[in-house]
């Protein structure tokens, strides 16, 4: 990796690293956004498995390059999953690649982060999505209330959250039943409202 792409990398790593730390949820997923743009940008110029001899390395910011690898065999990434850096557990729980034997090390992790990047990849098994839609975390719930794989019972019900970010998850998802998107379309919260609005409109053209 070049001196440019490293440290723009340790720049995103960096900025993550701050809003893993961070009470504000939202400021958590604008940072991560970014985050996944650079990472995108650095694998494009390392290939598929251009980071797996960084495993090993003191930085956890490479270390996290190797955890969302897309080829990595199952031993490594249940090794990270074990990490003590929060980035690291972080890419590995995003990682769509990551093994059920992986996964399930995660969705008792103590950061909401690492739940709510289970909550969003698609190789999460459904007991486990289940488990993850009562989560204490409200970010963790909005997460799982915006798949549209969830089932209609479970979306139904997170459609009626108190956090408005769960509700605007269910509101952004078409597969929340119809009669709860309808509901969410007159929430107090405006931000939710438009939401449901929008996806009813699209589910209907």
């Amino acid at each position: 990796m070049d001196d440019l792409l490293l440290h723009e990398w340790t720049e995103a790593c960096t900025l993550l690293d701050g809003a893993l730390v961070s009470p504000n949820v939202d400021a958590y997923f604008e940072v991560r956004a970014r985050w996944r743009k650079v990472e995108e940008t650095v694998r494009a110029v390392l290939g598929d498995i251009g980071a797996l001899p960084l495993v090993h390395d003191d930085s956890p910011y490479l270390r996290a390059l190797v955890a969302g690898e897309t080829i990595v065999p199952s031993e490594l990434l249940e090794r990270l999953a074990m990490d003590p850096s929060l980035l690291v557990r972080v890419a590995v729980a995003g990682n769509p690649m990551t093994p059920a034997s992986a996964l399930s090390l995660l969705y008792r992790d103590g950061s909401w982060h690492v739940r709510s990047e289970l909550a969003a990849n698609p190789s999460s098994p459904g007991w486990m999505m289940t488990f993850l839609a009562s989560d204490r975390s409200a970010g963790v719930r909005a997460t799982v209330a915006a798949q549209p794989r969830m089932p209609s019972p479970i979306l139904g019900r997170m459609a009626v959250d108190a956090d408005w970010r769960v509700r605007f998850g269910g509101a952004s998802n078409k597969s929340t039943p119809s009669l709860s998107l309808r509901e969410l379309a007159g929430d107090p919260d405006s931000r939710v409202a438009a939401q449901a609005k929008k996806t009813l409109r699209m589910a209907f053209r």
